[in-house]
């Protein structure tokens, strides 16, 4: 039977770690997958100061990485400073993944600008191997994911980018909504790199181009999880939905004069996700509760296609979860 682990970006919610773990573990869960965290990205953060401010939270609430949620290879293919930069910052993230046993490091293959991303293509997977050395019998994965404007943004490329790097410490994230972002069918994408994907980022989009709680979206999800299950799939499902827009972008677009004639499209989406999601027109929801859809929704999808789902317990919304040491615990009710 196929295994799923939900782990999150759970910065899309708050920015506090400790805030971040308080709602993973309200769900029932001990993934999470850093991106910012407590006002950094993660990539910003040196292995001795990861060590020293971080590392003792994870310890004491036995709260786990699913991979590392990086910005490695999110620079112009033509940038020598930002490529050199990213370079260290890698090896330090190499060190942090190590000291938490972490198996990913999320990165990307560079940004084309207005060139022929064909033209692009010696110089990405030179620059990838570069990043590769750095990762080379750490024990840590390179973890590609495709993203929009980079060399990676259509399944073709990333399965060309793949090939030509024919490297384990290669592999394959896939994002159904960033494909559809790029024009490209989710469903294509997935039969195109199924077999070289280890991890999947779980993310809807509508066919406006903004994104939406997953299962109604443009992202096929029953049948992706389908073929998973089919296929034993035994990984992490990470939940990187950015439908915080919704969030924070609803009361503006709806109420304030003229805005709706510039951003049409998100008016449409936020229009779908109030039907879907039975949301009064004039109701203006959290951050959290947005997030809280997407779990939900993931949840009764994996469960539909017959999923075991590892350490995942859906709760009621209304729960308080402790943080911290006896002397300094706070309450986080969500």
């Amino acid at each position: 039977m196929a295994k799923a682990i939900i782990s999150g970006f759970y910065d899309e919610v708050t920015g506090n770690f400790n805030e971040q773990i308080a709602l993973a573990k309200s769900f029932g869960e001990n993934y999470v997958c850093p991106r910012t965290v407590n006002g950094k990205v993660i990539a910003a953060y040196t292995a001795e100061e990861f060590q020293e401010k971080i590392l003792p939270i994870l310890q004491k609430e036995d709260i786990r990485f699913s991979s590392l949620g990086s910005p490695i290879g999110k620079v112009k293919i033509d940038d020598e400073e930002g490529f050199a930069k990213q370079k260290k910052q890698l090896a330090e993230l190499v060190k942090i993944a190590q000291m938490t046993g972490t198996k990913y490091i999320r990165a990307f293959s560079f940004f084309y600008g207005d060139k022929n991303p064909e033209d692009c293509f010696e110089k990405v997977v030179a620059r990838t191997r570069e990043f590769l050395a750095i990762v080379k019998g750490s024990g840590v994965k390179l973890m590609h994911e495709n993203e929009k404007a980079i060399y990676g943004d259509t399944p073709e490329r990333v399965l060309k980018l793949y090939q030509a790097i024919n490297d384990p410490d290669f592999v394959l994230c896939y994002d159904a909504s960033n494909f559809i972002q790029c024009g490209v069918d989710a469903k294509v994408a997935f039969d195109m790199l199924k077999d070289y994907v280890v991890y999947y980022h779980i993310k809807d989009c509508s066919k406006f181009g903004v994104e939406v709680p997953v299962g109604t979206g443009e992202g096929y999800y029953p049948y992706i999880l389908s073929q998973l299950q089919e296929r034993n799939y035994d990984g992490f499902m990470t939940l990187e939905p950015h439908t915080m827009k919704y969030a924070l972008l609803k009361p503006v677009v709806y109420f304030v004069p003229f805005v709706k004639l510039f951003m049409l499209k998100y008016f449409k989406a936020f229009r779908k996700i109030d039907k879907d999601m039975n949301v009064s027109f004039f109701k203006i929801v959290s951050t959290k509760q947005v997030f809280l859809w997407q779990y939900n929704n993931l949840v009764a999808l994996l469960r539909n296609a017959g999923f075991e789902l590892t350490e995942t317990e859906v709760k009621a919304e209304d729960i308080q979860v402790s943080v911290g040491s006896d002397d300094s615990k706070k309450t986080y009710k969500f």
